[in-house]
């Protein structure tokens, strides 16, 4: 999927998707209006977008989007001081820059560096062809980009070879650790792991293109607070394309040696989904029960549920979850890498474990407010009675956890419902819109603001654990999951 990131119906733009899900490439920084503060707390810097080399347009079509982009932020934006920027100065500055573009890459260029002067997460063009894009794409304008050993890699090729064309991957999760990126699950029984691969082992190489050497760039784009959620993914991205499409990677095992694979991708587990103007989604629901003896128990019982994204599957699968779930002595619901989805369901999973009426928070938009109110679970969608559980939760969130997700580890955290557990999360917590351009190309722009009940910004702040629990490649390689067995360990000895 491509990256970079009116108020008609207040439910359906509740829509909070973190940029993760939408990261194709990320440039250099252009130069923008933005403020030294607002620079450092922007999630996004500029982002070359993905599109077929020498798409031409006039400036009649140029003007066409920019207007009609920079009309819909002046109408829809929240803050109508947007961000303490001069958003009238900001079209006379970047109007002239975008009749001037020749090529639809130019084009998309301006009005990103225009979206960049707001410093706000959820603001960026997601390209029409985004389901064409590559893996090499984002190293090269002419459509090629240069492998390790000089030689060039091919768009076109990689195109050929599946690459983003579809939900299929080798069953590999990553996390950046110290500018590589490392392992953090294999999948049992999907291509990596019949081949071998284990966690903690590093991602070296994809289609002979350094990852150390993209993360490096990166970083410079996005700063190291955000590098963990663009590089991953960047990089899943490019591991995802089509059904039964052959992939190659370098891996360095646990002695750093090199290890070369061809996989061939396999469909994700779970539901495939489309949802507005994005691109098709894999949504699915893992729960079940931790190891009794791995983690010393007793007669304990916890519970783990770990999703996706939040879509609409997902509320049957929760549901299913919770009944399953009911007679646990505790639960951890993973989050980390769920990079968010809609907003609107926050509330619809937190009264899963809440015995009185509770608010997650506010959501603030232009001339009005939604408050995320909860009231207590009575009966499942079968009719079957279900209390409320009452036993204690965790939450593990990374940099990976975004919007939807920050709003529920977040608005939960705030009630004193839950404690976090692992990193912190992306401070990405806006809600956001999509609208068609007339090229075809779709906006992504926030539309309102979240704090939490106790007034608390997640925004730019992100979700901050009560217990910070990091993760080493030491860990993976010796199969820790340290910030679930510290969540374990918390509720093992609750009251």
């Amino acid at each position: 999927m491509g990256f970079t990131r009116s108020c008609r119906n207040a439910i359906q733009t509740t829509l909070c998707i973190g940029c993760a899900l939408l990261l194709g490439a990320c440039s250099s920084p252009s130069e923008t209006g933005a403020s030294e503060s607002q620079a450092k707390n922007k999630p996004v810097q500029s982002v070359e977008q993905v599109q077929p080399s020498g798409d031409p347009v006039t400036p009649a079509e140029s003007l066409a989007d920019f207007d009609t982009a920079w009309k819909l932020i002046y109408d829809t934006h929240f803050d109508t001081e947007f961000n303490g920027v001069d958003w009238e100065a900001m079209r006379d500055k970047y109007r002239p820059k975008a009749e001037a573009a020749t090529t639809r890459q130019e084009l998309r260029a301006v009005i990103t560096a225009m979206l960049d002067t707001l410093g706000q997460s959820h603001f960026g063009i997601i390209p029409k062809e985004t389901s064409l894009e590559s893996a090499a794409s984002e190293q090269a304008t002419d459509g090629h980009a240069e492998r390790d050993d000089g030689h060039a890699v091919n768009k076109s090729d990689a195109v050929a070879d599946g690459d983003g064309e579809g939900n299929a991957d080798v069953g590999i999760k990553v996390l950046i650790i110290d500018g590589h990126a490392v392992i953090s699950e294999v999948r049992p029984g999907g291509p990596a792991d019949l081949a071998g691969i284990r966690t903690g082992w590093i991602v070296s190489k994809i289609r002979g293109i350094s990852m150390d050497t993209m993360i490096e760039k990166l970083t410079e784009a996005v700063g190291d607070e955000l590098i963990g959620i663009y590089g991953v993914g960047n990089i899943e991205n490019r591991m995802q394309g089509r059904e039964g499409s052959e992939l190659n990677l370098t891996m360095l095992d646990s002695s750093d040696q090199p290890r070369s694979y061809t996989l061939a991708r396999e469909n994700m587990p779970g539901e495939s989904i489309t949802f507005g103007n994005l691109p098709p989604m894999q949504t699915s629901l893992e729960w079940g029960w931790y190891d009794s003896d791995r983690y010393n128990l007793g007669e304990k019982k916890i519970g783990y549920i770990s999703f996706t994204i939040w879509m609409i599957p997902i509320a049957a699968k929760f549901e299913e979850a919770m009944v399953g779930l009911k007679d646990a002595d505790g639960i951890v619901i993973d989050l980390r890498g769920n990079p968010g989805g809609v907003g609107g369901m926050a509330p619809g999973l937190a009264r899963y474990f809440l015995s009185e009426k509770a608010s997650l928070g506010t959501m603030t938009m232009r001339g009005q407010e939604m408050t995320f109110n909860v009231s207590p679970i009575v009966v499942t969608r079968s009719g079957e009675r279900l209390r409320p559980f009452e036993g204690p939760v965790a939450i593990l969130t990374d940099q990976g956890s975004a919007s939807t997700s920050e709003f529920f580890a977040g608005g939960m955290q705030a009630i004193e419902r839950v404690e976090v557990f692992g990193t912190r999360s992306a401070g990405m917590a806006l809600a956001a819109a999509m609208d068609k351009l007339p090229s075809g190309d779709v906006l992504l722009h926030a539309i309102s603001d979240y704090v939490t009940a106790k007034g608390n910004a997640i925004e730019a702040t992100g979700v901050i654990p009560e217990h910070p629990v990091p993760v080493t490649r030491s860990d993976l390689l010796n199969g820790i999951d340290a910030p679930a067995q510290a969540a374990v360990e918390w509720i093992k000895y609750s009251e």
